[in-house]
């Protein structure tokens, strides 16, 4: 008998929803967005720190001498350079403006008798780390050339070893921005959802609701599980459009670790820290606009400090530490571990327990705080 007046309570609820058919919409087509035009943003930046980039560069050769015309042939045969030829009549100033190149390499006259040295101009926005790697690469080239090594780098291979292990803290562009935009849009159902409830509240409803024999616990219960599955189908969908449609445009394609299945866990987790809330800001709130103001406010600052807008990883310390107050920080970590780092269930679990705790104090919250009849 209960769990028949459950199904039907979650049968209207449903009927609701579906008539609100903007705002569903917008709950699935808003991540979808964030995620594309996010990951396009982070992929030029972002994706620098995990697998580098190329730097475009005008090699000027003003010698022409033997030597000049090896070293110029060096630099634009590396696998790091890209060579820009010169447009013609273009200073080193509006090569820079118009975006042609990043460094110019000037291989002076004298330069093989060691009179002149090499000189490197590079565009004022590049990164540090780039200057510091380009001017490192044409020194090893430049020595290369005067002392008739065929390749300084092999020679000097048996003096440093590189053992670096692999990336466990950097996500890819997709793997950042997929579980971030999900997570961040399911908070989203927070205000269809106090703004249904109060509706109902106002106008009567709900009132109407406990005219027959229904427990107000299965009343709530059957209002909250509509947006529950939402979520967890919201957040299902997301992830298939990260891998099976953003791969295409952004690169490198979508990785979810070596244990994917633990995504499930930490779904249903985060689905109730978002219920929870909620529910939360309908019992606070007094209208559907102080909830729907309520919910998108606490929506954005959750985000903010949980690293969805700014990733965790780049964070300054400070903002690090306050990011553990954001229940989306420890949902977004929950994924992170499980795509970067192949976590076994026993390392998430604290993370969903957090989860967990955030949504019972939630419900708890909101049940003291106001009577929906």
């Amino acid at each position: 008998m209960i769990f028949k007046q459950l199904i039907e309570l979650v049968r209207k609820e449903m009927l609701v929803l579906v008539r609100d058919r903007q705002t569903i919409l917008l709950l699935f087509l808003m991540p979808v967005a964030l995620i594309f035009f996010m990951s396009l943003a982070l992929e030029g930046v972002w994706a620098d720190k995990l697998v580098g980039r190329k730097i475009s560069m005008v090699v000027d050769n003003q010698s022409r001498s033997y030597q000049a015309n090896l070293l110029a042939g060096k630099i634009k045969a590396h696998a790091l350079i890209v060579p820009v030829e010169r447009p013609a009549g273009a200073d080193v100033d509006r090569i820079f403006a118009e975006g042609t190149a990043q460094a110019v390499v000037t291989i002076p006259p004298g330069f093989e008798e060691g009179d002149r040295p090499v000189e490197i101009r590079f565009d004022p926005v590049m990164d540090a780390s780039y200057r510091i790697a380009a001017r490192s690469l044409i020194t090893s080239l430049a020595v290369e050339v005067v002392m008739g090594v065929d390749n300084l780098e092999a020679v000097v291979s048996g003096l440093v070893v590189e053992r670096s292990g692999p990336n466990r803290e950097l996500p890819t562009p997709l793997q950042q921005t997929v579980p971030a935009y999900a997570i961040f849009a399911m908070f989203f159902i927070a205000i269809p959802m106090s703004v249904g409830f109060l509706r109902e509240k106002k106008d009567g409803t709900l009132q109407r609701l406990f005219t027959y024999p229904v427990s107000a616990n299965l009343v709530t219960l059957g209002k909250i599980t509509p947006y529950f599955l939402i979520n967890v189908v919201q957040f299902v969908l997301m992830m298939l459009v990260g891998i099976f449609v953003m791969s295409r445009f952004i690169a490198p394609a979508f990785h979810a670790g070596a244990h994917p299945w633990h995504m499930l866990p930490v779904t249903l987790a985060v689905a109730a820290a978002t219920t929870g809330f909620g529910v939360l800001v309908a019992a606070t709130a007094k209208t559907p606009e102080q909830s729907s103001t309520l919910a998108a406010t606490g929506a954005i600052l959750m985000g903010v400090f949980g690293g969805i807008m700014v990733p965790h990883a780049v964070m300054p310390p400070v903002m690090k530490k306050l990011a553990m107050i954001s229940p989306m920080f420890w949902a977004h970590q929950a994924y992170l571990d499980i795509f970067l780092r192949d976590a076994a269930f026993g390392i998430i679990l604290p993370r969903l327990i957090i989860l967990t705790l955030f949504a019972i104090i939630c419900f708890y919250v909101a049940g003291r705080k106001v009577r929906w009849i």
